[in-house]
């Protein structure tokens, strides 16, 4: 659908993540790089004719939904006019409470405009009395999480309301100043995002192309109790029970059973600067976390956590990675993605992002917001955790054919009751 009303004066040009993305390797519809946001509402469905015109009263306001960018190209374009009888389709559903996720599950991997900027929203009703969704995806070229936040919030936010925006790296608040020190310790983490991890190696390189979503939900105050027994944060709690996770996943289903000194997790780290929060494309940089192995509980595993993550907190390290990142040629970052992938390096990827401005559909609330992650080829398990108003959600995408990682979701909801319950015994327990 090639729109004769482009604009190629736009002022984004695309990182070499963006490039890379925009030609990553697929060998099925379900690891094409598609992510999105799955938002339940309460009230009557509005119809498709109502929701186009809500998105044609935003989107000037939304350069990101008005970006293309083709393949090869250097420039993002902007479109001045787009036709949204190919952006916004509604879908009635059977009555069912499962109806949601199975058609979450179908959807993400269904074809994007081609010609044009690469995000649909479906509008879907029937499964419950007085509820409908709205579910954004995009093409992850187009947006990374923490853009797609942005979105959400010119979207669906209180108009006129001029709220921060969820979407930039907070510790750029203030510009980091760094020295030569920075920029080595950024290039060492670098480097160990691509170090050999052992955790799949005895799969050798039998990964497919199949993926399937999963999710769970949790009091995100569960999160922060238990992790200020250790002085950590939310983030360490979930990195913890992940860590925990899949430990549990290999000694039930891996055969032989990962035995490492530690489970790595590889982490896009935002780095999205306070004015780029409605810039097109990816603003993160992948960094490398090792959490405890071993036959431990999920509460050793938290107490080692905030050193583990000491990195992830650092603003002058994000601010380090980002210049680096910023003047990385995209083969480079092509082939340190295909390194990140493969089978002798590859590690369960883990993203956490916060909406902070509670969001509505034209005075019908949205009460609470499910993501939808892209495991890449190569990645046979990819998590990203969204926390909103009292609630963090969790999908967790992993590959099909590898037995039992479908159970992962109840194996990290299980270690975050544990952590949870030694919390409250903790807090509850008298003190001598």
């Amino acid at each position: 659908m090639t729109n004769p009303d482009s604009d190629n004066r736009s002022t984004f040009r695309p990182t070499a993540m963006d490039l890379a993305l925009r030609t990553a390797p697929a060998g099925s519809p379900e690891t094409v790089p598609h992510i999105g946001m799955v938002l339940h509402c309460e009230g009557k469905p509005p119809g498709r004719a109502r929701v186009a015109a809500h998105l044609a009263e935003r989107l000037p306001s939304l350069p990101a939904l008005t970006s293309y960018l083709a393949p090869g190209g250097k420039r993002w374009q902007r479109r001045a006019a787009l036709d949204l009888d190919a952006y916004v389709v509604e879908q009635a559903l059977a009555p069912d409470p499962d109806a949601i996720d199975r058609a979450v599950r179908e959807l993400i991997s269904e074809p994007l405009p081609e010609d044009a900027p690469h995000w649909q929203m479906h509008l879907l009703h029937g499964h419950a009395p007085d509820r409908y969704v709205i579910f954004l995806r995009v093409h992850h070229a187009l947006q990374d999480a923490s853009g797609l936040l942005h979105t959400l919030e010119v979207l669906f936010g209180s108009e006129g309301e001029k709220a921060r925006s969820s979407a930039p790296y907070h510790g750029f608040d203030s510009r980091p100043s760094i020295g030569l020190g920075d920029r080595i310790r950024a290039g060492g983490a670098a480097a160990d995002s691509l170090l050999r991890t052992g955790m799949w190696a005895s799969r050798g390189s039998r990964f497919s192309s199949r993926r399937e979503q999963h999710w769970c939900r949790v009091p995100t105050e569960a999160l922060k109790a238990a992790a200020e027994s250790c002085g950590g944060t939310g983030n360490d709690a979930y990195l913890a029970a992940l860590a925990h996770a899949l430990h549990t996943w290999s000694a039930r289903w891996q055969r032989p059973a990962y035995t490492g000194s530690a489970v790595p997790l590889l982490i896009p780290a935002n780095t999205r600067r306070p004015a780029e929060a409605d810039a097109p494309g990816n603003r993160v940089a992948m960094m490398k976390v090792a959490l405890p192995g071993g036959d431990i509980t999920a509460a050793e595993r938290l107490r080692s956590a905030p050193r583990s993550t000491r990195s992830l907190k650092s603003p002058r390290l994000r601010e380090a990675l980002r210049r680096l990142y910023d003047h990385m040629p995209t083969p480079l970052m092509r082939r340190s993605l295909e390194i990140a992938s493969s089978p002798r390096h590859t590690s369960a990827m883990a993203s956490n992002v916060a909406l902070r401005t509670p969001l509505a559909f034209e005075g019908d609330p949205v009460t609470r917001i499910a993501p939808v992650m892209w495991a890449p080829e190569g990645i046979p398990l990819a998590s990203l955790l969204l926390t909103y108003m009292d609630t963090t959600t969790v999908c967790f995408t992993s590959d099909r054919d590898i037995p039992g990682l479908d159970q992962i979701h109840h194996y990290w909801l299980e270690a975050v009751e544990s952590l949870a319950g030694k919390a409250h015994d903790d807090r509850e327990r008298p003190s001598d």
